[in-house]
């Protein structure tokens, strides 16, 4: 798939740089020659990046996820540049059609030059917002309080605190510097609960181990409890919660506990599988299963439920009085819009439904372009207070 993202857009741009360059109509199969070798270290980058983990060849990823990012971004206003310009000259030319053919040449030439220095002025803006969503943005954490009321929630813990990160990602470009930058702000939220709504490590189980360290610290009272997400069943779902399980962090897979069962009767924390083991199944990891996860629980205390991604919400709703997931990142890239939006029913923030509340963080860390452009990474301070 990412072969087929990666040719596809260098293709594109390929052909872009033929209609606007008489240089490049020269050398035609120079300009393929080059878009498939590009697509093809990319793609090779990303699949060596499972087994080399040094600095200097994360820097190398970094920038060739950066340039494919570049790319795809710039497509959309490049291509409708090119439309517009097409059309202008043709309705000019119907006006008011060359003297001869040196006339035409000329008008042709000019056409094409403004043609690209368009695509020049795009693919520059396109790289100032990456470059700032590279240095900056994937490292500006904000804390976004909730309010949520639950009904039936025990006045005992009215106020009760649960800090959420989803999607942290270590491995590639989520390391120590960022876990240090995000979990500040987890301490600073002094939860009662942490939890974590999967895509812990990004391709690699080992990496769990720098996590699970930070969610440990966190101080929280009740400890904290993580779910798996499709990330995690990519670096081997068996691997990641046997490292989960030893550093003795709650997974909870397909699985409930009774939290605080001494004040006012406490809440249930369930927390399910994720929907890519339906897919893709691999032994005991099979996909969500809220009904195991609800056995045993008594039936009439709030619960809480951790989901990687949104749209288990569309079986969970009615079912859970909250659905905690991830899974967007917000969109994470969002040039004045939110792509996102377009094929997502849930992308960020609460939405409400049959009585049940789904809140959807954008995440921590990064997959693709190691950037993030008005998509901050987010810590959410839920406040959980009584209906």
């Amino acid at each position: 798939m990412f072969l087929l993202v990666s040719g596809g857009a260098h293709f594109l741009a390929a052909r872009w740089l033929l209609a606007v360059s008489p240089w490049a109509r020269e050398r035609r199969r120079l300009v393929f020659r080059i878009a498939a070798a590009l697509s093809l270290i990319l793609a090779t980058l990303r699949l060596l990046s499972r087994w080399f983990h040094t600095p200097f060849f994360h820097d190398i990823l970094a920038i060739a996820m950066v340039e494919l990012a570049i790319i795809v971004m710039s497509l959309a206003p490049l291509g409708l540049s090119l439309l517009a310009s097409r059309a202008i000259a043709r309705a000019f030319d119907a006006v008011k059609p060359p003297a001869d053919t040196v006339a035409a040449e000329a008008r042709v030439g000019r056409r094409e030059a403004i043609e690209r220095a368009a695509g020049v002025t795009i693919a520059c803006t396109t790289t100032g917002a990456l470059g700032w969503g590279m240095v900056r943005g994937r490292h500006s954490f904000t804390i976004e309080e909730v309010p949520i009321k639950v009904p039936g929630w025990p006045r005992a813990l009215d106020g009760y605190v649960i800090a959420q990160v989803s999607d942290v990602h270590v491995g590639a470009f989520v390391r120590d510097r960022e876990l240090d930058e995000g979990f500040e702000l987890v301490r600073r939220a002094r939860p009662d609960l942490v939890v974590a709504t999967g895509d812990l490590v990004d391709n690699d189980a080992a990496f769990i181990d720098l996590l699970n360290a930070r969610l440990l610290g966190a101080g929280a009272r009740d400890g904290a409890y993580v779910v798996l997400g499709n990330h995690d069943h990519y670096a081997g779902a068996a691997k990641v919660a046997e490292r989960i399980r030893r550093a003795k962090v709650g997974l909870l897979h397909n699985e409930g506990v009774h939290i605080r069962r001494g004040d006012g009767g406490g809440f249930a924390l369930l927390g399910v599988d994720d929907l890519h083991g339906r897919k893709a199944r691999s032994p005991g990891h099979p996909g969500p299963d809220l009904g195991r996860a609800l056995a045993g629980l008594p039936p009439d205390i709030p619960r809480v439920l951790l989901a990687h991604q949104p749209p288990f919400f569309n079986e969970s709703q009615g079912r859970v009085a909250l659905q905690l997931s991830g899974h967007t990142h917000g969109g994470q890239i969002n040039p004045g819009f939110r792509p996102a939006a377009a094929v997502m029913d849930f992308v960020a923030g609460r939405y409400d439904r049959a009585g049940s509340i789904l809140y959807v963080n954008r995440g921590f860390g990064v997959t693709g372009p190691p950037a993030r452009v008005a998509a901050a990474p987010e810590i959410t301070k839920l406040v959980l207070l009584a209906g």
